[in-house]
């Protein structure tokens, strides 16, 4: 071990730093997302590149602890990487590579290889997970839809737009995502990304192909329209929703009566859509179902409307618990918003903000996945598995899994799996929270201009 205060180790060759880099760069979630996988989505879309410093393995992996980091920042995120890397390789401190030279390795690789990582984990966590997902022989699909917001950039508000209300315009832009993912292990299927004005509705249809035959697609009553069920059955999905809100259900003409609140009836397709989908039927057959459940305003009916007509094959106490699973896609969101940062994106161009969603929804899904694997090594409830809890155990364990003894890699990710199935979220069915704060905020005012505006004001006048 060398005494002398003053030594400095060698700057190690650039290949070994390359090396070193790659082979210890968030070893925790390889076994999900392995170097293959991102090779073969360079292959596929046909992206090359030369053997930088800063190579596609890298630079998808530092996105993915990115979204993960609770710093919020792509900044930490890499000094973490790279200050992993000097632990490991001391002559390499001191020449990292800039920050602009990061920016621009994350602006080189394209949306379509972020989206050929999203679909083959997406893919693998579905089969994975599909018997989780199953009731009665349908798989559980839920759909819904948020927004996100992002820098005041010009070509932001350009590319996405913003809300518009009487005070005038937003201050930042804002982009709407659709997304579906399946009931119980929030696997993220697929996601359709639209600017503040698109319908949610419209950026639905765009997830169509997603879904199968046989799949049961649970939705709020935004999505409850007679040819949106239309169009759902001609690919032989199923659908169940709220009911329309203008329906009034004692007036509709039952066709088959199960009980007081619980009967089928006719749904016609309004003369407005018909233009525009000739060849979608005038009529459709659909079973309301009304139930009591515990709001924030007290116990009040619910009425839902689905395409299961058959009381017998789906019995409607069944059904209305199932509505009820529709709030999980409300718990991704917040994982996906507030555990991964994304509220608030920071990407500063529209090609930017598309890689930026896409890379934290594949980072969201690799984590389930990860959920999975331990649920389905220990036994215990997947569904149970805590989201943040995991994220923590990934972070712990990375630097032991890029040091570690090859041949005791497979011990470690298996102790890892342990250990997130050790950390479970109690079930808290008709669980009801008041969507206000109780600490107040910082008793700073509103800053109504940019600051770069507020700085030359303040100049001017001082």
């Amino acid at each position: 071990m060398p005494t002398d205060s003053n030594f400095v180790a060698a700057r190690p060759p650039l290949e070994e730093i390359r090396q070193k880099l790659e082979s210890g760069s968030f070893n925790s979630i390889r076994q999900i997302l392995p170097d293959s996988l991102i090779t073969a989505a360079c292959a596929q879309t046909e992206y090359k590149f030369r053997k930088r410093l800063l190579t596609p393995t890298v630079v998808v992996l530092h996105q993915v602890l990115a979204a993960i980091w609770p710093e919020e920042s792509l900044a930490a995120s890499w000094q973490v990487l790279w200050g992993s890397l000097v632990s490991r390789l001391p002559g390499a401190a001191g020449h990292g590579p800039s920050s602009g030279s990061v920016a621009k390795a994350r602006a080189r690789i394209p949306l379509a290889i972020w989206n050929f990582l999203f679909d083959a984990i997406a893919r693998r966590a579905a089969q994975l997970g599909d018997a989780l997902n199953r009731w009665r022989g349908l798989r559980l699909v839920l759909l819904d839809g948020t927004c996100v917001s992002m820098a005041a950039e010009a070509a932001l508000f350009t590319a996405f737009g913003t809300q518009t209300n009487k005070q005038g315009p937003g201050k930042y832009p804002l982009a709407r995502l659709a997304t579906l993912a399946l009931g119980n292990t929030k696997t993220i299927l697929g996601y359709a990304l639209g600017g503040y004005l698109d319908s949610e509705t419209t950026l639905a249809q765009q997830l169509f192909d997603r879904l199968c035959a046989a799949d049961l697609l649970i939705a709020d009553r935004l999505f409850a329209g007679a040819h949106f069920y239309a169009m759902l059955l001609t690919r032989q999905v199923q659908f169940l929703t709220r009911m329309h809100q203008r329906l009034q259900p004692y007036r509709l003409k039952r066709i088959i009566t199960y009980s007081a609140t619980d009967f089928v009836a006719e749904l016609p397709l309004g003369p407005q859509f018909r233009p525009k989908y000739p060849d979608l039927p005038q009529v459709l057959q659909v079973r309301f179902i009304g139930f009591t459940c515990k709001t924030r305003s007290g116990r009040e009916t619910v009425w839902l409307a689905t395409s299961l007509l058959s009381a017998d094959d789906y019995p409607a106490f069944e059904i209305a618990a199932l509505y009820l699973r529709r709030w999980r896609i409300e718990l991704l969101f917040r994982e996906f918003k507030v555990n991964l940062s994304a509220d608030v994106l920071r990407g500063l161009t529209p090609d930017g903000v598309r890689k930026e969603i896409a890379a934290r929804l594949l980072a969201l899904n690799v984590v389930h996945t990860l959920m999975l694997e331990a649920a389905l090594q220990t036994g215990v409830d997947a569904t149970q598995i805590s989201f943040v809890q995991t994220i923590r155990t990934l972070l712990v364990f990375s630097p032991a899994l890029a040091t570690v003894n090859a041949y005791l890699l497979p011990f470690l990710g298996r102790a890892m799996l342990r250990e997130i199935a050790a950390h479970l979220v109690p079930v808290r069915p008709d669980r009801q929270e008041p969507r206000l704060i109780r600490r107040e905020r910082k008793h700073y005012p509103t800053l109504k201009t940019t600051r770069e505006e507020w700085r030359h004001i303040f100049a001017a006048s001082a």
